[in-house]
């Protein structure tokens, strides 16, 4: 069944929020990475109905707020190149790994997440996503850790795990070099030294029109 215009206006309207929003962190979408996150993004209004993924439940917040700060550690990762084995600690709705999994497409995102029903949506989610490296692991981070430990070239989390507890768990996980980025909101950073990790880069980040605003703490994991 052919799509009515105003299914395609929606699309046009998503797709352009998606490129903009983006621009603004300064990632550039190619079209393959813009079509895999609409359908991500259609994945994740289906389910937010019935399990309450995120807050918000319009297409346009899920964008705003959601999709597009996920991207703001493109920039960080995208050295590390297409081989990096990446994680996103306390995935839940799949935030910040998928849309980072989709925009960077490296060999593996691990998206670690304990609740059943998260997991559930993350496995549908990967289905609906076949060749970005999506891989569900429904477990805990301290699981994780004692099975991939130094294997790893970056973890990312969104607001899941105190920063403290953070540093711990991907000190274990993360090979010499590899990278912590945890979003935060706007509050101060916490300042949490760790003896295994760089001190943090911390970059804030003000988004245009909804006036968005949060912190990535950026820390490299110590050679020595």
């Amino acid at each position: 069944m052919s799509r009515g215009s105003g299914d395609k206006a929606r699309d046009t309207d998503a797709r352009r929020r998606l490129r903009d929003g983006a621009a603004a962190l300064g990632v550039q979408l190619g079209e393959d990475a813009l079509e895999a996150l609409l359908a991500y993004l259609g994945e994740l209004a289906v389910w937010n109905q019935r399990l309450n993924l995120v807050g918000e439940h319009d297409e346009a917040s899920l964008i705003d707020r959601h999709l597009v700060d996920a991207l703001a550690a493109v920039p960080v990762l995208a050295p590390l190149g297409h081989e990096a084995r990446l994680a996103d600690l306390g995935s839940g709705a799949g935030l910040p790994g998928i849309p980072l999994a989709l925009a960077l497409r490296p060999r593996e995102m691990l998206l670690v997440e304990p609740r059943q029903k998260r997991a559930s949506f993350l496995r549908a989610a990967a289905r609906r996503l076949p060749g970005f490296g999506l891989r569900i692991v429904e477990g805990t981070a301290e699981q994780l850790a004692g099975q991939e430990p130094g294997q790893l070239d970056a973890v990312v989390s969104r607001a899941t795990l105190p920063e403290e507890e953070l540093l711990d768990v991907a000190a274990r996980l993360l090979r010499p070099g590899g990278l912590v980025v945890s979003y935060r909101g706007t509050a101060p950073p916490v300042d949490v030294s760790s003896d295994a990790f760089n001190d943090a880069d911390v970059r804030r980040y003000e988004l245009p029109g909804a006036r968005r605003r949060f912190t990535l703490l950026v820390r490299e994991r110590r050679f020595t």
